[in-house]
């Protein structure tokens, strides 16, 4: 009776054992990228930002014009990547007067906005041609570039 019993534990054992190589095997995989850098989640302010879609596939928020204070980095606007795109966003601000780029974000998550973001420098008030640039990136492991985009509009600092 006691070579049944054990006969019966090592059964068991590598019952689990066989379980256990089978779940590691079929189990989603996390993604491993791990110098990829995203942005924290942001709570939408009491007031709304202007927003239209271009393009095909990726959908891609327009702006006419980009209202900021004038002498602080820090600025109150509203970035999203529509929750439909299957990509990750990088927007950066670009100032085609001076070839310069005032503020480059991390990845945003599909779904995720921006409200509150810190530029690289002060601006002065007035108004500046502003290239927004999109850089897309699959939302996977691999994070392979897509199709960007650059929306033309004008910043105006107050």
């Amino acid at each position: 009776m006691e070579k049944k019993k054990k006969i019966a534990i090592a059964a068991l054992v590598l019952v689990f054992a066989a379980a256990a190589v089978i779940w590691a095997a079929v189990r989603p995989k996390e993604v491993t990228n791990y110098d990829a850098v995203f942005e924290e989640d942001q709570e939408r302010p009491e007031n709304e930002g202007e927003e239209a879609s271009v393009g095909r596939g990726i959908q891609i928020p327009g702006y006419k014009s980009i209202e900021i204070p004038a002498g602080t980095k820090d600025v109150s606007v509203e970035l999203t990547n529509p929750e439909e795109n299957q990509v990750y966003f990088q927007i950066s601000f670009y100032l085609p007067e001076t070839d310069e780029t005032i503020y480059s974000s991390d990845l945003i998550k599909p779904g995720q906005s921006l409200y509150e973001i810190t530029l690289e420098k002060e601006m002065e008030a007035g108004e500046y041609p502003l290239t927004v640039q999109y850089a897309t990136f699959t939302a996977d492991e691999e994070m392979a570039p897509q199709n960007g985009a650059e929306v033309n509009c004008t910043l105006v600092v107050r």
